[in-house]
C-alpha cells in the first residue's frame, strides 16, 4: 500500500497541525454541543477530508467510552481530561471504526462535488437522507471539494442544511471557501485549516521512515519536507516517491524531485547583488541546458527575496520555522549586503516575469530581462528612463496622444512646468501601456467583446482618477458604457494602477474615405442602410 494510505491519519491524535480542530471538536464532542453541518476549509493536504472521517468515527465509535459519554452527559468533564489525553479514541477497534477506515460502511457516503455536482444529485441526496441509519448512530454526509456544486445545486441544498434529520451530520470540505455563497456560510460551523510547519513534516516523515526501516538524511528529510510546501499528503507522497528509488543521495533526491538546489538560488541572487548581469545570464544558460523549470526556479527566486524581507523586518523567526535554520543561516548572510528599497524592486522585476511567462515563447526570456532590469537599476539608474529615450512603437492607447500633441510641433512651444495632476496622468498612462497585453489578457476569459472593442480604442486623457477613451464608433460606446462592461475594465485597471479608477468614454472622429463619399448618394433612400448608420455613427 502507497504510503499516503497506509499513514492517513486515523485518530486526531495523529492529525499534524490542526490543534485549534482538535481542540475544538473534541470539547464539543464531551459536552454533547456538537452541530449538524461543518465546512472544513483550507489548503490542499491540510487534514480536511481526513479530519471528516476522524470525526465521523467520534460520533459513532463503539467503544465504551464513546457510549458512556454519548449517554450520561453529566460525567462529560471527569472524562474530558482521559478522552483528550486517549490517542486511542476514537477506538479504531470497534465494528463502527474499522467500516469507515476501509470504506465499506454505507453509512458514510462520501461524495466528490467536482463530479456530482448538480440539482438531480443533490435532490437525489435529499431522498435517501430520510432514511435511517443501516449500521451507525448516524449517518455522515462528507461533500468534497463543495465550492464545484452549481449554483441551482446549492440552492437545493440549503433546506437540507439548516434543518437535517437527527440521524445526519453533514461536513463539508473545499480549498476556495471564497466560492460559496453566504447562504451555505451561514447555515454550518467553519474551520480553517492551516498550513502544517516544516519541522511538523519533517518529524512525521523521520516516524515513518523509522516504521518502514529506511535510512534516509536529515537533509533529505528537510528537501522533502520544504518541496512539500506545508502538505503532509504531498510529503509522504514524496516520500514514497523516493523510498521507491532506494538507497540516495542529496543530489539524486534533487533530480527525482525536480527541486532546485538552494545553493542556486542564493548564488543566483548573489550575482544580482554584485551586478554580474553576465554571471546571471550563464546561469540562465546552465539553467536551461539541465532541464530545470524556469517558473519553479523563478518561484524559488521570489521565495527567498520575501524571505530577506522579513529578516530585514525583525521576522527572521518566520523564516526559520518556514525553511529551516540552515537556509536561514545562509539568507540572513545576504541581509547586510542589500537594503529594502532594493530588495522590493528585485520582487516586482521577479513579479512581473513570473507573469510574462504565460505569454512568451522562450521560456527563460522573462528570466533573462528581469536579471538585466534589476542589475541597470542598481548600476545604471533608473532603467525604466532610459527606455522612455528610445522610441517605442505606437500602441491604441498613445496613438491619440501623438495625435492630439502634433499641433504643436509646428511651432515652438516653452516648455511647461508640470503640475501634479500632468505628472499622475503620464505615470498612469504609461504603467496601462505596458500593460496593456495583460489588461486584454485578464478581460477576454470573461467578455471576448470587450476585449475585442478594447483593441481599437485609444486613451484620451487621464487624470489620475478618471480614464477616457475614445472609440470610432457610437455602438463601442454604448458597449464599454454598460455597467456590467465598464465595472469589469475599471476592476482591472484599479488593480493595475493600484487606485480606484473611473472609465469614461468620448466618441472619436473617423477620417472618412473618398470611396465611402461616393457610395453615400446611392445608399441614402436604403432604410436597412440608415439603421446601421445610426447604429455604428459612420
Amino acid at each position: 500500500m502507497v504510503f499516503y494510505r497506509k499513514y492517513r491519519p486515523q485518530n486526531f491524535e495523529e492529525l499534524i497541525g490542526q490543534d485549534h480542530v482538535k481542540k475544538t471538536l473534541l470539547s464539543a464532542f464531551e459536552t454533547g454541543k456538537l452541530a449538524h453541518a461543518y465546512l472544513f476549509c483550507g489548503p490542499r493536504g491540510s487534514g480536511k477530508t481526513s479530519t471528516a472521517r476522524i470525526l465521523a468515527k467520534l460520533v459513532n465509535c463503539e467503544s465504551d467510552q464513546a457510549i458512556k459519554l454519548s449517554s450520561n452527559q453529566e460525567k462529560a468533564q471527569s472524562l474530558s481530561s482521559s478522552i483528550a489525553k486517549n490517542s486511542d479514541f476514537p477506538c479504531n477497534k470497534c465494528s463502527a471504526c474499522l467500516s469507515i477506515t476501509d470504506g465499506s460502511n454505507m453509512d458514510l457516503i462520501e461524495i466528490d462535488a467536482a463530479s456530482n455536482r448538480g440539482i438531480d444529485d443533490i435532490r437525489d441526496l435529499r431522498e435517501k437522507i430520510k432514511l435511517s441509519p443501516s449500521s451507525l448512530k448516524k449517518k455522515v454526509y462528507i461533500i468534497d471539494e463543495v465550492h464545484m456544486l452549481t449554483t441551482e445545486a446549492f440552492n437545493a441544498l440549503l433546506k437540507t442544511l439548516e434543518e437535517p434529520p437527527a440521524h445526519v451530520l453533514f461536513i463539508l470540505a473545499t480549498t476556495e471557501v471564497g466560492k460559496l455563497p453566504a447562504t451555505i456560510l451561514s447555515r454550518v460551523q467553519r474551520f480553517d485549516f492551516k498550513l502544517a510547519t516544516l519541522e511538523q513534516i519533517r518529524l512525521a516523515l523521520k516516524n515513518i521512515c523509522d516504521k518502514e526501516n529506511l535510512k534516509l538524511s536529515e537533509e533529505i528529510l528537510t528537501l522533502i519536507a520544504q518541496s512539500s510546501e506545508g502538505s503532509f499528503r504531498d510529503a509522504v507522497k514524496l516520500l514514497d516517491h523516493v523510498a521507491s528509488a532506494g538507497e540516495v543521495s542529496l543530489e539524486q533526491v534533487q533530480g527525482l524531485l525536480k527541486a532546485n538546489d538552494f545553493s542556486e538560488t542564493t548564488g543566483f541572487i548573489e550575482k544580482i547583488i554584485s551586478q554580474d548581469s553576465k554571471g546571471a545570464l550563464m546561469m540562465i544558460q546552465q539553467l536551461n541546458e539541465k532541464g530545470t523549470n524556469i517558473k519553479e526556479f523563478t518561484n524559488s527566486i521570489l521565495k527567498a527575496l520575501r524571505q530577506l524581507l522579513l529578516i530585514d523586518n525583525g521576522a527572521g523567526e518566520l523564516v526559520k520555522a518556514e525553511a529551516g535554520s540552515g537556509r536561514f543561516e545562509i539568507l540572513k548572510s545576504f541581509s547586510g549586503k542589500i537594503d529594502q528599497n532594493k530588495l522590493i524592486l528585485y520582487l516586482e522585476n521577479f513579479q512581473k516575469s513570473l507573469e510574462q511567462l504565460k505569454y512568451t515563447t522562450i521560456s527563460s526570456l522573462p528570466l533573462e530581462v528581469a536579471a538585466i532590469k534589476s542589475v541597470a537599476r542598481e548600476s545604471k539608474g533608473s532603467y525604466e528612463s532610459k527606455e522612455s529615450d528610445v522610441k517605442k512603437p505606437l500602441t491604441p492607447l498613445t496613438q491619440a496622444k501623438v495625435l492630439d500633441s502634433s499641433d504643436s510641433l509646428t511651432k515652438p512651444q516653452p516648455d511647461p512646468i508640470p503640475s501634479v495632476e500632468t505628472m499622475t496622468s503620464t505615470d498612469d498612462v504609461v504603467i496601462i501601456t505596458d500593460k496593456w497585453t495583460y489588461i486584454l489578457e485578464t478581460i477576454r476569459p470573461y467578455n471576448y467583446s470587450l476585449e475585442a472593442l478594447l483593441k481599437q480604442a485609444k486613451i484620451k486623457n487621464c487624470d489620475g482618477v478618471n480614464v477616457v477613451l475614445e472609440v470610432p464608433y457610437s455602438f463601442h460606446q454604448r458597449i464599454l458604457e454598460a455597467p456590467k462592461s465598464r465595472t469589469l475594465l475599471e476592476s482591472i485597471l484599479a488593480d493595475v494602477l493600484g487606485k480606484s479608477i473611473k472609465v469614461t468614454t468620448v466618441l472619436g472622429k473617423r477620417e472618412v474615405k473618398a470611396s465611402e463619399l461616393a457610395n453615400v448618394e446611392v445608399a441614402q433612400d436604403d432604410e436597412i442602410v440608415r439603421l446601421a448608420s445610426e447604429i455604428f455613427n459612420s
